[in-house]
């Protein structure tokens, strides 16, 4: 009888493109109403973002610090409003708002905005330890 070693699951990565292809999606929508405005199918196929770790979300240091604060302001409603995107300590708010913070570009107003649009306990800043 042999006996198999397992391996841990490598973490999913996303490309640059598939972050741009969300960010497409949401540009330029009223993202109090994600429910209604988005589809059914690009609810189901992206909702696994929210549960990804820092490193897949390394291609976003491409985006320009606008698009980056268009995606903080998506995946927080979008923890709100859509089922299954809940992202607790994942949530890429997270890793967006890191990428700022180096750049010196996440601002108290974006910070209150945030926590005034969720009720997960993590965010902005993800857990404290």
């Amino acid at each position: 009888m042999a006996i198999g070693v397992w391996e841990p699951k490598s973490p999913s990565n996303l490309t640059l493109e598939q972050i741009q292809a969300v960010l497409t999606a949401v540009k330029n929508i009223d993202m109090n109403e994600l429910v209604s405005i988005l589809e059914d199918d690009f609810i189901r196929s992206h909702s696994h973002m929210m549960k990804l770790d820092k490193t897949s979300w390394l291609h976003a240091v491409d985006l320009d610090s606008t698009e980056i604060e268009t995606l903080i302001r998506f995946f927080t409603l979008a923890e709100m409003q859509l089922p299954g995107w809940d992202g607790g300590d994942r949530n890429p708010v997270i890793y967006l708002a890191r990428i700022l913070k180096d750049r010196g570009e996440f601002t108290p107003e974006l910070k209150k905005w945030v926590k005034a649009n969720t009720d997960n306990r993590y965010l902005p800043n993800g857990a404290v330890l």
